[in-house]
């Protein structure tokens, strides 16, 4: 405090003797100044000159009574979307948002029908002219400011927005768990002592004074990555269970990677989920990622409803994912994944007519362990409603086992159901398709596609110069499914001053699984701990061989196809798409899924002879870019659209 004293030499410090709520605080920091005053929440960043603008914009009509900066999280006064929580857009902080904002403002200062409290400067003449805030009704927060502002507008007040001052604003961290209750007492209240506040608050969303300012805002965002070549469909809407940078797993980053070409040439928005226990279920944020909207909803898996809680049936998501499209209007949604979603999100957009592409990235529709894992680490060999009810339970309600069985029964049918609705398959390997149409789950009159996914990785410094021991790594997530317990259990007897396992990944994904590892491991293993993306050309250049001992089914082998593209051979398991990573000898080698001892036995073949990893390296084919794949993309558009002809 003494700090914030010596910074602020004019600061008066007002300290309560015993707790007195939110409003009766402020109340109290009202009585005590006789100017302007300005109320801020505690979780907001200020940006330069915000002060000086809210004085201007609070001078710029004798009746201005209240003024309110804009922020990503303002409700009436958000931007980019209107009524939305915002994330600042990509590649912006607070300061240089705040900039663009300014930099497109018009001064317009459009009229609100209530301030909001995130930000707030009153001027004193209000105040003294209907007093402050109402302690009685809303002495715990939430609904003040908009009594406050109802009063004013009676006495001929007016409420305007600072069109050319943005703040940034966490939101709902000054009141945490209590915030909804807080907010249903509030709007009731407010419903009771205003009776006109709601139709006044929906007048002004219909009218939306502020759109010309947040059409400023998006345009000069949209100008960042124009449309340069612009193409059919001329909007696509993406579903996908995750987005980065809050999650970095290979289907999240294929979708990443598409839409990022795509914005050269159309409309490109995203439906997402993300997990937030600060967030209620449901509860939503937006993105402006370098043009893309980004809509996150908040799947945190609390649901007491089964069918909801397994992705089988979610009439939140069902009615979010619908208002979206609407809002969207897509000529085309492309699916990549409908875990922490529903699969009925698929009819949702079958009943509006849009054509679908369904990408089919994993074995999830198959599985609810996602890649036909067992629980006890070993391969399963196909579905099955007595054995995935006790390999994965979906829900404890008793009697468990028939509920079980059901829930599976039901799960396999909303899957099959979300698949008919598509228009066209892609895969990435013919291995998974080939298990889809096996399991019944593929119309034969829709078409497929198999087409090997592009690798965005650019190849960095020269291969390391072999000395000493052999580097063997791993990159990928530390949980048994991807088997990285077989290649510390092939290098237990292997001196490590011939041979080490470096292992890249989240090592407390699982605590159990990692000690487990470390146990076995000894000196010739190595947990390195995660790394950023552009840190993966410099990691591959450091290894002789690339390990993928995957136990679960893989779909593709993107991070076997990084370490190629950086000149690693890869050493994998005889299964899933890996098969198809390359022929033996050409590219690395492949040995039984789960065979410790023959990674051992190719492991000690290369310290006998290391010139091998030269020969596999000369002939790893080359795979795919990104561009050249979202072309193909682009002709099975072409196709499905043209088949709706």
């Amino acid at each position: 405090m003494e700090r914030c004293v010596a910074d602020f030499p004019a600061t008066e410090i007002l300290r309560n003797d015993v707790r007195r709520g939110f409003v009766e605080s402020v109340n109290l920091g009202m009585r005590a100044s006789s100017r302007d005053v300005v109320l801020l929440n505690s979780d907001t960043v200020v940006t330069p000159r915000w002060l000086e603008k809210l004085l201007d914009a609070s001078t710029s009509s004798g009746d201005v009574g209240t003024v309110t900066p804009l922020s990503n999280h303002a409700t009436l006064c958000s931007v980019p979307r209107a009524f939305e929580e915002n994330l600042l857009p990509t590649g912006f902080d607070a300061i240089s948002f705040a900039a663009l904002v300014e930099r497109v403002s018009q001064r317009a200062y459009p009229r609100l029908p209530t301030g909001v409290g995130v930000c707030l400067y009153i001027r004193r003449a209000l105040l003294d002219d209907i007093g402050f805030f109402d302690t009685e009704h809303f002495g715990l927060g939430y609904g003040e400011e908009n009594d406050f502002c109802m009063r004013a507008l009676a006495r001929g007040w007016l409420h305007v927005a600072d069109d050319a001052t943005f703040i940034e604003h966490a939101g709902h961290r000054s009141f945490g768990a209590s915030r909804a209750a807080l907010q249903r007492s509030a709007a009731a209240t407010l419903s009771r002592l205003h009776p006109a506040y709601m139709p006044t608050i929906a007048a002004f969303m219909r009218a939306d004074p502020l759109a010309p300012v947040r059409q400023r805002i998006s345009a000069a965002l949209r100008a960042r990555r124009p449309l340069t070549s612009p193409r059919s469909p001329r909007r696509v809407v993406h579903l996908i269970h995750g987005w980065p940078p809050f999650q970095h797993a290979g289907t999240e980053l294929y979708a990443y990677w598409l839409v990022r070409r795509q914005l050269q040439m159309r409309e490109v928005s995203v439906f997402g989920r993300m997990a937030d226990p600060a967030r209620a279920q449901n509860e939503a944020v937006e993105l402006d990622d370098e043009g893309a909207r980004v809509r996150l909803v908040t799947n945190n898996f609390v649901q007491r409803d089964p069918f909801a809680r397994n992705a089988i049936r979610d009439r939140g998501f069902e009615r979010s994912f619908a208002c979206f499209l609407d809002e969207e209007r897509p000529e085309l949604v492309h699916i990549h994944h409908l875990a922490g979603h529903s699969f009925s999100l698929a009819r949702v957009a079958r009943r509006r007519g849009i054509p679908i592409v369904y990408q089919i990235q994993d074995w999830w529709s198959l599985c609810a362990r996602v890649n036909l894992f067992h629980r006890n680490w070993q391969r399963c060999s196909g579905p099955g409603l007595s054995k995935c009810a006790e390999c994965a339970p979906l829900t404890k309600i008793a009697p468990a086992p028939l509920w079980n069985r059901a829930l599976h029964l039901a799960r396999w049918r909303a899957a099959r159901a979300a698949l008919a609705c598509a228009d066209a398959y892609v895969m990435g390997s013919r291995f998974i398709g080939d298990d889809y149409v096996r399991a019944g789950l593929l119309s034969k009159e829709t078409p497929a596609f198999v087409l090997p996914y592009g690798v965005d990785i650019v190849r960095g410094p020269e291969r390391r110069v072999r000395a000493g021991a052999l580097r063997f790594g791993f990159v990928g997530s530390i949980l048994p499914h991807k088997g990285l317990h077989v290649a510390v259990e092939a290098f237990r007897e292997i001196n490590p001053t011939q041979a080490t396992l470096h292992a890249w990944g989240n090592a407390t994904a699982s605590n159990e699984y990692t000690e487990m590892l470390r146990a076995r491991g000894g000196a010739s293993l190595t947990l390195e701990g995660t790394f950023a993306e552009e840190e993966k050309p410099r990691i591959f250049a450091s290894l002789d061989a690339l390990l993928v001992p995957s136990v679960g089914l893989e779909s593709f082998g993107l991070a076997a196809r990084e370490a190629m593209v950086c000149g690693a051979p890869v050493i994998a398991a005889n299964d899933g798409a890996l098969t198809e990573l390359f022929d033996d000898g050409a590219g690395g080698e492949l040995f039984p899924n789960g065979d410790a001892a023959a990674l051992e036995a190719i492991v000690r073949r290369l310290i006998e002879r290391p010139a091998l990893l030269d020969e596999w390296s000369a002939r790893i084919p080359k795979p795919k870019s990104v561009d050249e794949h979202a072309a193909e993309i682009e002709e099975v558009y072409e196709r499905v659209l043209a088949r709706r002809r």
